[in-house]
C-alpha cells in the first residue's frame, strides 16, 4: 500500500477525527496539559486558562526559542501546549470564576489537575460545572487519584514513578533506583485522562449524561506494572533492576568497535539460533546453558559476554546489515 492508498479516506481540509470538540484546560505544568496536547493533535479545540501574570510554569523553563523573559520562548511550553489557545482568567476571583463557567457552557471537556478539592473550592468543581453544563465530560488529573488516603498528598512525576514502583525496577543491576529519563507520570496520566474521556463521549452519545474522569499519575504508573503486579502478587517474582537487560538475553545494548551502542533482541529460541549462526558458533544453539529461554536465563552473564565481544570485534555499519538480513531486532 503507498501513501495515496492510505491516505485514501481521510477527510480534506480536516483538523483530525474529533475537530467538531472543544475542550477547556485548567491546567498547569505537564500532567493535565499532555491529555489536553493528545486531544488537540486529534482535532480538538483546546483553549487553556492560565492565572494572571507569569501564566502557566512552564513558559519560564528554559531551553528558550527566543529570548529569556519572554512568555513565548520556552521550548517546554511549546512542546506540552503546541495547537492550543490560552486566555487569562483568575479562579480566586468571582469574575474569573463566572467566565470558566461560561465558556463550560460551550465545551465538551474539561481538564484540571490542581490538587483535588480545590477545583471545588472555587466553585469550579465537577458537581458545580454539571449544573451549568449537565452532559459535561470533566477530567482531574492528579497525583493520587481524587479519593482515598493519598487523595491531598502533592503528587510530581518523580513521587509517582517511586511509588508506582517503576524505579524499582528501572537502573543497573545491582545499583540504585533510577527515575526514567522522561516525565513518564505526567505522560501517561495525561493520555490516560484524555482516553477517559474518550470513552465517556462514547457514553454520553449513548445516553446523554456526562462523566467525571479520575485519573492518579501513581495508578497510570501502576497499570504499566501489570506483570510484575500479577508475578509478586502471585508467585515467588522479585522486580529486580537489570539494566538495558533482561533475563533469557541477548536482551541489552552492546558496544560495538567504533563505540556506536547496538540494541540486540534475540530472546525467542529461534532468534537466538539465528544469531548463532551470525556470530559463527551454531553450536550454541543446542548447548545445553543456551539452548532455550530458561537455560539463557540461568547463564546470562555469559551469554551477555559472548555477544559483547562478538560486537566488540566489528563496526555498527557491519553489525546492522548482518542482523537485518538474519531477522534478528537490532538497533
Amino acid at each position: 500500500m503507498d501513501k495515496t492508498e492510505f491516505y485514501k479516506d481521510a477527510i480534506p481540509g480536516s483538523k483530525g477525527p474529533l475537530e467538531d470538540l472543544r475542550v477547556l484546560e485548567a491546567t498547569i505544568v505537564g500532567a493535565g496539559s499532555f491529555g489536553g496536547t493528545l486531544l488537540s493533535d486529534l482535532g480538538v479545540e483546546s483553549i487553556r486558562c492560565e492565572m494572571p501574570g507569569t501564566g502557566d510554569t512552564t513558559r519560564a523553563w528554559p531551553p528558550y526559542l527566543g529570548e529569556p523573559g519572554d512568555v513565548n520562548a520556552s521550548i517546554w511550553f511549546h512542546a506540552i501546549n503546541r495547537g492550543k489557545k490560552s486566555v487569562t482568567l483568575d479562579f480566586h476571583k468571582p469574575e474569573g470564576q463566572a467566565l470558566f463557567k461560561e465558556l463550560a457552557q460551550h465545551a465538551d471537556i474539561i481538564i484540571e489537575n490542581f490538587t483535588p478539592g480545590t477545583m471545588a473550592k472555587w466553585g469550579l468543581g465537577y458537581q458545580d460545572i454539571k449544573q451549568v453544563k449537565p452532559d459535561i465530560i470533566y477530567v482531574s488529573v492528579s497525583g493520587f487519584g481524587q479519593f482515598g488516603p493519598l487523595h491531598k498528598k502533592k503528587g510530581l512525576d518523580q513521587v509517582a514513578q517511586a511509588v508506582g514502583g517503576i524505579m524499582s525496577a528501572t537502573g543497573e543491576k545491582g545499583g540504585e533506583p533510577l527515575r526514567c529519563g522522561y516525565a513518564l507520570g505526567d505522560n501517561l496520566s495525561g493520555w490516560m485522562g484524555a482516553m477517559g474521556a474518550l470513552a465517556a463521549l462514547t457514553y454520553r452519545d449513548k445516553t446523554g449524561r456526562g462523566q467525571w474522569i479520575d485519573s492518579g499519575m501513581c495508578d497510570a504508573i501502576l497499570y504499566t506494572s501489570a506483570i510484575n503486579v500479577l508475578g509478586t502478587a502471585n508467585t515467588d517474582l522479585k522486580v529486580e533492576r537489570m539494566g538495558n537487560g533482561i533475563d533469557g538475553g541477548p536482551f541489552n545494548t552492546y558496544l560495538s568497535k567504533d563505540g556506536v551502542y547496538l540494541y540486540i533482541h534475540a530472546v525467542f529460541d529461534a532468534h537466538w539460533v539465528r544469531l548463532c549462526e551470525v556470530m559463527g558458533c551454531p553450536e550454541l544453539a543446542t548447548d545445553e546453558r543456551t539452548k532455550t529461554w530458561p537455560d539463557r536465563s540461568k547463564h546470562i552473564d555469559f551469554v551477555d559476554q559472548l555477544v559483547s565481544d562478538w560486537a566488540a570485534q566489528r563496526t555498527a555499519e557491519e553489525i546492522q546489515p548482518l542482523l537485518d538480513a538474519a531477522g534478528v531486532t537490532c538497533a
